[in-house]
């Protein structure tokens, strides 16, 4: 009986053992096989997945510096340049242009359309009485206008000047004249032509028509005169002047001044010709 216990239960020890390593071999092989189809799958997957690629970029930056002046200013330009190569090789070059522009002094005095000026000097006058005297000597001279500039080049406005040439005093024939006072007075329509309007040295020509006044005292041993005539006169010239600043010039003009006034109107001494005056000024003035 005993007997055959012991056989009994080695028997179910061996059953046992058998179906203890089944059963571990059953689940090793279930984990395999789960791992090599999940690998298959992985692989079948990456088959039809495209590859991804980097989109990586390099730039390259070039700067070009440059500077245009003309007779308006300078501009002066800086273009940013960049290169971009993409990852497949292709290069896109684009770039930006900034500009930066600095007028001229003779575009900044240009722009400003007032002038006002006034001028000092001298004047002579060769006119001569009828004995072939002179009625006077270098004398003073004195000018204002105000010019409102139509362009660079033209400019209209009105103008005020006064020429004085200095007393002269003759002896002839046991006979003394005194030539006192010889005053020409002019209210004028001015024109002013510049030739070179964008220059800061500027060469121009003045010009005007208006109304005159010349006014004449004379004494002589024998009698005194006192006599004043209004005319129309005109005057040109040519000067040329200097831009201190856009707003400030100075600069020396010459004029010739033609009145329609009889010096017989004026002097019983007069030869009848018309007064005509050389002057030259040096002139201030301002635009704005």
């Amino acid at each position: 009986m005993k007997k055959t216990l012991v056989l009994a239960a080695c028997a179910f020890v061996s059953v046992q053992a058998v179906f203890a390593q089944n059963t571990q071999s059953a689940t090793y092989q279930q984990k395999a096989g789960a791992a090599a189809t999940q690998q298959a799958n992985e692989a079948s997957l990456k088959q039809g997945e495209p590859k991804l690629k980097v989109n990586t970029t390099t730039t390259t930056t070039s700067v070009y510096d440059s500077s245009v002046r003309n007779k308006r200013g300078t501009t002066d330009s800086v273009v940013v340049q960049q290169s971009v190569t993409n990852a497949q090789g292709q290069t896109t070059t684009d770039g930006e242009v900034y500009e930066s522009f600095t007028p001229s002094k003779a575009a900044l005095t240009n722009d400003k359309r007032m002038e006002v000026s006034v001028a000092a000097g001298q004047t002579y006058s060769y006119n001569k009485d009828n004995r072939d005297d002179r009625y006077g000597s270098n004398g003073l001279a004195a000018d204002v206008n105000m010019l409102w500039h139509m362009s660079p080049n033209f400019a209209l406005g009105l103008d005020y000047m006064m020429l004085h040439p200095s007393n002269k005093t003759h002896h002839a024939d046991g006979e003394t004249r005194n030539y006192d006072d010889i005053y020409l007075h002019g209210i004028s329509l001015a024109g002013k032509y510049t030739l070179n309007a964008w220059s800061n040295w500027r060469v121009y020509v003045p010009m005007g028509w208006g109304m005159m006044n010349a006014r004449m005292k004379t004494h002589s041993d024998a009698l005194r005169s006192s006599n004043d005539k209004w005319g129309t006169g005109f005057y040109a010239g040519l000067g040329v002047q200097y831009d201190i600043t856009s707003c400030l010039f100075a600069g020396l003009e010459y004029r010739y001044t033609y009145a329609f006034i009889s010096d017989k109107d004026l002097s019983s001494y007069g030869s009848d010709k018309d007064l005509q005056y050389h002057s030259a000024f040096l002139r201030v003035g301002m635009r704005f």
